[in-house]
Parts: C-alpha cells; sequence; structure tokens
C-alpha cells in the first residue's frame, strides 16, 4: 500500500467515525441497524465503529427494541457520565456560565456581573473560579472537564482567538483562549456569540438540515453568523458577520465604534437607550405611542439591513436570535414591510425570516455544542 493510500484510507476512516458519532448523538438511543441507514454506512463499518467507542467508555447500551417477530436489538446512546462540558458566554457587564453533559443538558449555571470600570483581568479571574466551583458541584455526574466553550460579544480574530475589540466594554486585545488554557488544561473553543448561536440553531433550532442561512444575535448590539452550504464562513481573518457595524444612514447618531450610523445603534436596545426589548413591549402592550413608535423604528431599520443580507448571500433562512425575540408584530410588521419595499419579490417568497424559538438560549446551547463537536473529532 502507498502512503498516499493509507492516508486516504486513515482520512475515510476518521470521516466514518465522525459521521456515525454525530449521527449517533443526534438520533440517540439507537439500533445499529438504524444508525446504519442513518449514515449510509454498512454494517460492519458501523460495528467496528461502536467496539471502539464501546473500549473508550463513550456509549452505553440502554434497552432494546423489537423490529421485527422474535428479534430484538440492543439500543444505544453516548454515556452521560463520559464527561462534562463547560460554557462561557459574554455579554455587555454580563457573562454567563453553564456546566453541561455530554447532550448539552445544563447541570449548573450562574451569571458573572460586572461594570464597565472594573478590570478585564479581574472578571476573567471571577469567572474562573465560579466556573471551577461549577465544575465541582457536577461531579456527581463526571468529574472529567472535556472542554470549555467561549462565546464572545467581541470581534474575534481567527489563529490566535484574541479577543480584537469589545466596543461596548473598551476591551482590547484579549488573550483569552491562552488564559482558560492555562488554569483549565483542556481544550478551549472560542468563537463569536453569533456563530455559536447558529450552531445552536444547527442542533437544536431552526436552522436543523438548513444548508444557507443568516442568523442574527439582536440585543445590546447586532452581531451576525453566515451558513453557507451547511458551514459557517468566517472570512480571511475571522471577522465576517460583523454586520453591526455596517453603515445604513450617513448621518445617523454616533456609534461606540467612531462612525456614524451604524446598523446595531438603530435597530437594536442601543436605539431604546439600553433599555431592554422587554421593557418596551410591555410599554407597547399598554398602547405607549414612543413605545410603539421606536419599535416601529427598529423593525423598519431591522429590514433595511437584512434586505441587504438577502441580496449579497441569498440565504433561505434568517433567524432573529437572543432578546429581539419577545418582539412579536411589533418589530416583525414593520420589518416585512421593508423587506417587501426592498427586496425582490421572486428571492423574498423563497426567503423564511423567522425568530429564534430558543430565544436566548441558542448561543449558550451552540457554545457546549462546540466542546461536544470535538469529542465527535476526537
Amino acid at each position: 500500500m502507498t502512503h498516499k493510500n493509507a492516508m486516504n484510507q486513515a482520512a475515510m476512516k476518521q470521516q466514518n467515525r465522525e459521521k456515525t458519532m454525530q449521527e449517533l448523538w443526534i438520533h440517540s438511543p439507537i439500533s445499529r441497524t438504524l444508525l446504519a441507514q442513518e449514515t449510509g454506512l454498512n454494517k460492519a463499518t458501523i460495528t467496528n465503529v461502536i467496539a471502539d467507542l464501546q473500549s473508550n467508555n463513550l456509549i452505553t447500551t440502554i434497552g432494546t427494541e423489537h423490529s421485527k417477530p422474535g428479534r430484538s436489538q440492543s439500543l444505544i446512546m453516548f454515556n452521560k457520565s463520559y464527561g462534562l462540558c463547560a460554557g462561557v458566554v459574554f455579554r455587555p457587564q454580563v457573562i454567563s456560565l453553564a456546566v453541561s453533559d455530554i447532550y448539552a443538558t445544563i447541570l449548573w449555571s450562574e451569571e458573572v456581573r460586572f461594570t464597565i470600570s472594573t478590570d478585564p483581568m479581574e472578571v476573567i479571574g471571577q469567572l474562573v473560579e465560579k466556573l471551577k466551583t461549577g465544575i465541582s458541584s457536577c461531579s456527581h455526574v463526571s468529574t472529567r472537564l472535556l472542554g470549555v466553550g467561549v462565546g464572545t460579544a467581541s470581534l474575534l480574530r481567527e489563529g490566535d482567538d484574541m479577543l480584537y475589540a469589545i466596543h461596548s466594554l473598551d476591551w482590547k486585545n484579549i488573550p483569552l483562549r491562552n488564559i482558560l488554557s492555562k488554569e483549565f488544561k483542556v481544550p478551549i473553543i472560542v468563537d463569536t456569540g453569533s456563530n455559536n448561536g447558529m450552531v445552536g440553531e444547527q442542533y437544536f433550532g431552526l436552522a436543523k438540515n438548513i444548508r444557507n442561512a443568516f442568523y442574527l444575535s439582536i440585543g445590546y448590539g447586532i452581531g451576525g453568523s453566515i451558513l453557507a452550504n451547511g458551514k459557517i464562513t468566517r472570512g480571511q481573518d475571522g471577522f465576517a458577520g460583523d454586520v453591526g457595524h455596517m453603515t445604513i444612514d450617513l448621518n445617523g447618531p454616533y456609534c461606540r465604534c467612531g462612525k456614524r450610523g451604524c446598523w446595531e445603534v438603530m435597530a437594536s436596545e442601543i436605539f431604546l437607550d439600553y433599555r431592554p426589548f422587554a421593557e418596551y413591549i410591555d410599554r407597547a402592550n399598554q398602547g405607549d405611542k414612543e413605545a410603539i413608535k421606536k419599535l416601529n423604528l427598529i423593525g423598519k431599520n431591522l429590514g433595511k439591513g437584512i434586505s441587504t443580507i438577502i441580496s449579497v448571500l441569498n440565504p433561505e433562512l434568517v433567524i432573529l436570535g437572543c432578546d429581539v425575540t419577545v418582539c412579536g408584530n411589533w418589530v416583525m410588521n414593520p420589518l416585512r414591510s421593508e423587506l417587501k419595499a426592498r427586496v425582490w419579490p421572486f428571492v423574498l417568497e423563497k426567503t423564511r425570516i423567522e425568530y429564534s424559538t430558543l430565544g436566548n438560549t441558542s448561543n449558550m446551547l451552540g457554545t457546549l455544542m462546540r466542546v461536544i463537536e470535538t469529542i465527535f473529532k476526537s
């Protein structure tokens, strides 16, 4: 066998393993026969992969399934006690922490709250200590930490995972992955909150079985994630999706980044003087004209930006996630009206625009899934 053929066989074996593990995670508990059908792999390949996983205590047998008269098959699933996954999600002045099992079922959660003036290293120190406490509290499930996933509210430079800039906090050039690696000594998977939100939607939400989509995280700012042909696109340096700083009005209000008329200044909670969407929805439901007017303008401004995204990327689905999901028709109706005025009808009719059904949880779920995906590839 040539060296090239050996490499190709090794790559194929690894690909089969990843595919089997991912389908097993999605469909478990499942029989080997059905797993072969879901993956398109033959039974011999499935048997070999399963034997390897069992030898590493990654999967367990749970019950039987009667598929034909007189025949039964064992059902297999991942071993929930195999290990723990930790998640860290950055938002302005609050960091959400969670620990889950290998199925992203959250076992423990906590928050770290801080002020803009707090030193970044002090905040990260608090994060580390609280997360260690959370991991210890889940030792009844497992004492093995598989990894830490991180979702940032920052421009994230690919390659070194440097927190390049969080404008809302004035944090710049924070080597977050290096700090967490030294503390936890496990894989640290850092990505933007929006990219992790897209991953959450792929596994648990609207983006299941979708190949081309755009996810918008809309809260105290706007971030985006591009799903193209089933994969998240990050661009040359990892900055793809930073749509919050697209200019939609050259004469608009100043943004924290120094420019005028940025999309997030005119279509997020920043436009509401940093008050939560939920507060304005309550006021609008009570007939408050000022609240209704502001929500209507946010919807129109979101429509302006989304029309550009649709024209450039032609997604099948645009997901509105994070805090904005509480806004209902107060924002969605003017948004859709703006799209009708700006997007070709034959394009718009094939583009779904929907609120995330996961609300504020898609980011954390995606952050935990980034750790679980490393198990698929191990």
